[in-house]
């Protein structure tokens, strides 16, 4: 083994580069971005996570529920549906009459018809009905309330601390000894599977696995392979779809992979046609097949190729940011804008570069320098960082890292919603943000930080994920072998695989 002593200015240099490092880690353990599913809604019932066969889904902005499962839920039965109203009837004989195409649906009330507003006019896919939370809470008779700070959206809300008891169902999960633990933020074991699966259970209800290396299908929350898919490759489910990836043999003899979408019943709803597609985000996919383009839940085209493309991203609140070829000044240029639903510029494209949007807020370069807008393009931090200072991420938990370059060196803050730009105490460089929580390093290894500055996981640990639903992952290299550990915000390590 060969010992190298760095300067105190190569090891400063080191840290920053870490952050980097650890991003790409994630992505070698087939974790995926920290920040792909920030904006993805978890619906709760008297305190139950409620799992749909679709949905909920996102249409600019406004987060829609499949009618069955929620109007069967509180008691509904279905009378009729054409193609002007669906009719429901609940136990007591009080109707509910949602008007197709519009957005008004008439509900008893006391012994006489009530008119309820909703947001967004019902929406089918793939057969299945969809009403926004307005109506759902209006049906329940409690209305919907969001969590704060949260993306936990209740319909009839438990009594006491809302956040701490939905948080619970979260399950992180981890290797060992060859098998896949799932666990809930106080270290309670629910689940052990020789099924492996990669990303946490968060609040879902199926998650791809793998067995002896192969794609098997889905597994549910009892460890049961719920939906037989051994496609090449599965995704999560987003918006009650997951896409897929097959190998189709080739007229030379070869493979090509082709990727489409299945139903949480394994259903295949969109074929295999595609050599790229992403998840489903404000009721829209973005897919590539010779060109780009945008779909809905049926597979239908709802964006066609935009202009001069040269880059898109999915959507989020209700935007996608679209890098196209444009004229500026006389010449042609490269710049990135957004467009909403419909495929029209919301934002012009004028921006060097643009990041999607994320709580509403989205990271812009303008002449080189970068800042925050909203969606509307106003500015919440005017462009001021640049040749080398940048933004890393998304908003996550109302924050984002900010990366400032000075003239030997590197440090973090972190950003909030107002423009504010906040330093730890006592905290030059850290890695991540998530929770309340920064994660940070040492020359004896990671742990986390409260934002006060105070150490409350000591840096013992060779790599961690960022604390997420109360608690933090932390790994230590023993023997070769990464070990994980399930710490709270206490500091106290509540599972671990040792």
């Amino acid at each position: 083994m060969i010992i190298v002593q760095r300067s105190f200015f190569q090891k400063r240099r080191l840290t920053a580069v870490l952050a980097t490092g650890l991003f790409a880690l994630a992505a070698f353990f087939g974790l995926g971005s920290t920040y792909a599913h920030a904006d993805r809604w978890e619906v709760f019932d008297q305190g139950e996570h409620l799992f749909f066969p679709e949905g909920p889904i996102e249409v600019d902005g406004v987060v829609m529920v499949p009618l069955r499962p929620i109007a069967e839920r509180f008691g509904y039965t279905f009378v009729s549906v054409n193609n002007k109203e669906i009719v429901l009837k609940d136990a007591k004989g009080y109707k509910a009459v949602i008007r197709l195409g519009t957005k008004t649906a008439l509900l008893d009330h006391n012994g006489g018809s009530k008119t309820q507003l909703m947001v967004q006019i019902p929406r089918n896919y793939n057969g299945a009905w969809f009403i926004d939370l307005a109506l759902a809470g209006a049906m329940g008779g409690q209305g919907h309330s969001t969590v704060p700070g949260t993306n936990l959206i209740q319909l009839r809300p438990v009594t006491g601390d809302a956040k701490t008891k939905l948080e619970s169902q979260y399950w992180f999960n981890f290797n060992d000894k060859g098998e896949t633990v799932s666990v809930n933020n106080q270290g309670q074991e629910h689940l052990r599977t020789s099924y492996t699966a990669a990303p946490d259970f968060g609040y879902e209800e199926l998650i791809p696995v793998k067995k002896s290396g192969y794609t098997a299908g889905f597994m549910n929350r009892s460890g049961e392979l719920a939906v037989d898919a051994p496609h090449y490759q599965l995704g999560q489910f987003s918006e009650g779809l997951a896409w897929f990836k097959d190998l189709v043999k080739t007229e030379n003899g070869g493979f090509t992979v082709k990727m489409g979408y299945i139903n949480r019943a394994g259903k295949v709803v969109i074929p295999a046609v595609y050599s790229r597609v992403y998840d489903f985000s404000d009721g829209l996919a973005k897919v590539a097949g010779g060109k780009t383009s945008y779909i809905d839940h049926n597979g239908k085209t709802v964006i066609p190729t935009v202009t001069g493309l040269q880059n898109s991203e999915s959507f989020s609140n209700g935007l996608a940011a679209v890098t196209v070829r444009t004229t500026s000044g006389g010449k042609s240029v490269i710049r990135t804008g957004f467009i909403n639903t419909t495929g029209k510029w919301a934002i012009k494209p004028i921006y060097d570069y643009a990041s999607s949007f994320s709580e509403g807020i989205a990271t812009a370069t303008l002449n080189g320098k970068s800042g925050l807008i909203d969606t509307k393009g106003n500015w919440i931090m005017k462009p001021q960082y640049g040749k080398g200072s940048s933004f890393i991420g998304q908003f996550h938990g109302g924050y984002i890292m900010l990366t400032l370059s000075g003239k030997y060196d590197y440090t973090q803050r972190l950003v909030d919603k107002q423009g504010n730009v906040i330093t730890i105490p006592g905290t030059e460089q850290f890695s991540g943000y998530g929770d309340g929580m920064i994660s940070y390093y040492d020359d004896e290894g990671m742990g986390f930080k409260n934002l006060k500055g105070e150490v409350i996981v000591k840096p013992a640990y060779s790599y961690v994920w960022d604390f997420t639903a109360g608690a933090g992952k932390g790994f230590k290299d023993i023997n070769n072998e990464y070990s994980g550990y399930l710490i709270n915000k206490a500091g106290e390590v509540v599972w671990s695989a040792e």
